[in-house]
């Protein structure tokens, strides 16, 4: 007969395990290395017994996932392969084991076998409960959402069934239904107030059509949350922005890539005049998307070379040779623990060779003898010579997630210069080894925040505060402590959020997926564990900066990863769509969009209108690389969108959100040309002056670089313009100038503007309207021209 263990039992095991587990741990972690002790410091800095134990919950977690996900070079990607084999070979194997590493998999309807298998046989307990309801849960998404996404024609109808508030509903509702019964069984037998299992009960009973009113009233979410989504907050933002209209055509489209953790890129890298993606994932191939004309995009991966590129994570853009066609840089935290990242040569026809190892970037395979778990990358050029110099990001702390050997030494964060024909660390010169030696970096972005013609660099990790360092006459960067926020930051980047000519910067926080309910559900520790906590450090008239998380109106504290902003709607000011999520499998929580907003003045204040709630943006799926782009040339920015989480079982397919708004709005786009500065004009600084038919000036600042880098966005400013009839100037400033030099531009028409002086307006590429032949383009650029 099965057994119960009753909760006063698991309640004093958990009290023991939140005050022993943290303490072994973390002495275990400083004997190896004390810069071991980075992420855990930075999450234990909470005050209270529950706040600890989610943290303790979250490491154990990672540790025991991320330790036994080892490298297969049957596949070329880390797996569960070895482990899965290991547990069935086993006389009496532990199928409730076995069932856990099925469900982060992905094979959902395995792992419900195999834990209501070890029921029938063993004790059943309450973690076992709940993971055999998590099962059901993503067997039911699977079944309903993800199985008619990759089978049916790409309508919204699936899309909808993925996201909150939910529109479409489950047609196969006997898995969310078995998954409600043993979530209410978890409540009533085991924790009541346990606010995991009441918020993912609420989320089962949204996809079967029973939210709010078949929930028990007891477990029944209510509050901010619900009235943003469904409520009367809802209502408002329908009907202010009734005129905003997306819809998800990436299936029609052929760009809605599978995979999991994928980082994305967007760029002309045939220039055709059509931005192409390129696109990962943790556990597939490097992936080449054509644009076709505006019409949709053709699938050549293969023929651009990326065959056996796998594992791959975040992936940034640059034409670091000067030679006018892009090059990629992509981060291999997955992959083969040698693997560590590629860069990737365009060989100027939209094929790639990797320059890796012939650049000095890294040594050749077989003689590196340090892991380095590469996340973020920036360009730039820190040294004013013309061309772009490079910052890799890294987790710098001994690899206790357990890659080949958990001992195994990683290779902290790099500088690299750029010398022409190798790059060069430079990370101890420039003074950063102190700050990066050791310590995980996730964010990293270039930017002249001081206005000096020296571009300076902005580093987030897990450790509370952050670096932003001055560059000294282009040999050093100085430590200022001029950011005002102790987040625990993941993606960053240098925004003129509010158009007055001061970089200000961009810092999404992230959070663990316990505390991440408790903030965001029901409102509970949000002071005392600050996490989540997305900031725009607004730069103030004497060079500080003021923390202003409210200009994110209405904001949810939930923890972002892959995040980007744009302009929507053309009217100048900045929107921001922030990918949430963590490698919990618990983390259920909608991705975030933000609309900037401008006064009846056509002034921009910085602060966004929450409208997650529209359009399908909520999407439940782990979000990760986006990138805002007019895919089509039709003068509007669509979004790119990668999802998928941390593991195999996390995959799911990306999304473009075609914008099929009613604007009136006006826009300019502008291409740099650099010629004493790098050939696209990364790090300049552009500024449109316009006139409406009042004859009222407007002004709209444009910073050029690919934002946060997660997703990686062209080298091409789309500005809009509000209610402008005419732009009166555009000024650029240069990278390396303090001057800015002035230009005429056309509005409604792309406008390449020349560092020597000149101006040519284009109309965007259509088939119809195409007169560069690739060939002899490759050929001007040889000369030069």
């Amino acid at each position: 007969m099965k057994q119960k263990i009753k909760t006063s039992r698991v309640a004093k095991r958990a009290i023991i395990t939140a005050i022993l587990v943290p303490g072994i741990l973390m002495l275990a972690m400083y004997l190896v290395n004390p810069y071991f002790l980075t992420m855990p410091v930075a999450l234990y800095r909470a005050s209270s017994l529950t706040e600890m134990k989610d943290a303790t919950s979250f490491l154990t977690y990672l540790y025991q996932y991320g330790s036994i996900s080892q490298f297969n070079p049957d596949t070329g990607v880390s797996d569960f392969e070895y482990i899965t084999t290991k547990y069935q070979n086993q006389k009496n194997p532990n199928y409730y084991e076995l069932g856990k590493v099925e469900w982060h998999r992905g094979n959902f309807k395995t792992a419900v076998s195999h834990i209501e298998r070890h029921h029938n046989d063993n004790v059943e307990t309450e973690d076992s409960l709940f993971w055999l309801a998590l099962s059901y849960m993503r067997l039911a998404e699977a079944k309903n959402c993800l199985e008619m996404l990759l089978q049916h024609d790409g309508s919204n109808d699936h899309t909808r069934m993925c996201t909150i508030p939910l529109t479409s509903f489950h047609q196969k509702k006997e898995y969310a239904k078995e998954s409600v019964r043993l979530m209410e069984r978890l409540l009533d037998e085991y924790d009541a107030d346990n606010r995991r299992y009441q918020w993912l009960l609420n989320v089962n009973y949204m996809t079967i059509n029973g939210f709010p009113d078949d929930v028990p009233e007891r477990y029944r979410i209510s509050g901010d949350f619900v009235n943003q989504f469904y409520g009367d907050k809802k209502r408002e933002m329908e009907k202010k922005y009734a005129d905003i209209i997306f819809h998800d055509r990436a299936k029609n489209l052929k760009v809605d890539n599978l995979g999991s953790g994928k980082g994305v890129a967007v760029e002309d890298f045939d220039r055709d005049g059509y931005l192409d993606v390129v696109t990962g994932s943790s556990y597939g191939n490097l992936e080449y998307y054509k644009n076709d004309n505006g019409k949709g995009f053709i699938r050549r991966g293969e023929e651009a070379g990326f065959s056996g590129i796998k594992g791959n994570h975040i992936i940034t853009v640059a034409d670091y040779d000067n030679d006018g066609w892009l090059d990629l840089f992509v981060a291999r935290p997955f992959g083969d623990t040698r693997g560590d990242f590629v860069l990737l040569r365009n060989n100027g026809d939209a094929t790639f060779t990797d320059v890796t190892v012939k650049l000095g970037l890294l040594p050749p395979h077989d003689k590196r003898d340090e892991h380095m778990m590469t996340f973020a990358s920036a360009w730039g050029d820190i040294d004013n010579d013309g061309d772009l110099d490079l910052f890799v990001s890294g987790w710098g702390f001994y690899n206790w997630i357990g890659k080949d050997n958990p001992l195994a030494h990683n290779r902290g964060s790099v500088l690299y210069r750029n010398d022409g024909a190798k790059f060069t660390d430079v990370t101890k010169e420039y003074g950063l080894d102190s700050y990066v030696d050791g310590l995980n970096v996730f964010g990293a972005a270039f930017g002249d925040y001081d206005n000096d013609g020296l571009i300076d660099i902005l580093l987030t990790s897990w450790y509370p505060g952050g670096y932003l360092g001055k560059n000294i006459n282009g040999k050093r960067f100085e430590r200022k402590d001029l950011i005002p926020t102790s987040a625990l930051g993941f993606m960053t980047a240098f925004v003129d959020v509010n158009h007055d000519g001061r970089l200000d910067l961009f810092i999404a926080d992230t959070a663990l997926g316990d505390p991440v309910i408790k903030q965001t559900i029901f409102n509970e520790g949000i002071e005392g564990y600050n996490q989540g906590n997305n900031t725009i450090a607004l730069q103030m008239a004497d060079g500080t900066f003021e923390n202003r998380e409210d200009f994110f109106k209405d904001d949810l504290h939930i923890g972002t990863m892959g995040s980007s902003f744009g302009d929507i709607n053309n009217d100048g000011a900045y929107d921001f769509y922030l990918g949430t999520g963590g490698p919990e499998g618990w983390y259920v929580m909608p991705n975030l969009m933000y609309m900037g907003l401008v006064d009846d003045k056509g002034a921009v204040s910085g602060y966004m209108d929450n409208i997650s709630m529209l359009n399908g943006f909520g999407t439940l799926q782990k979000g990760h690389g986006i990138v805002f782009f007019d895919f089509d040339n039709d003068g509007d920015q669509d979004i790119y969108s990668s999802l998928g989480g941390a593991w195999t079982g996390d995959a799911w397919p990306n999304q473009l959100f075609v914008n099929d708004s009613k604007l009136d709005n006006t826009w300019v786009k502008i291409r740099l040309r650099g010629r004493r500065s790098n050939y696209y004009g990364l790090g300049a600084r552009i500024t449109v002056y316009a006139e409406n038919a009042e004859g009222r000036q407007l002004i709209r600042r444009y910073y050029m670089d690919n934002k946060t880098g997660f997703g990686s966005a062209p080298y091409l400013a789309h500005i809009g313009l509000l209610d402008a009839v005419k732009i009166t100037r555009v000024e650029v400033k240069w990278p390396g100038e303090v001057k800015a030099k002035k230009y005429t531009a056309k509005m409604g028409m792309l406008n390449t503007l020349d560092e020597n002086g000149a101006s040519k307006n284009n109309l965007l590429a259509t088939p119809e309207s195409k007169t560069i032949v690739k060939s002899q383009q490759h050929q001007k650029n040889k000369q030069g021209i």
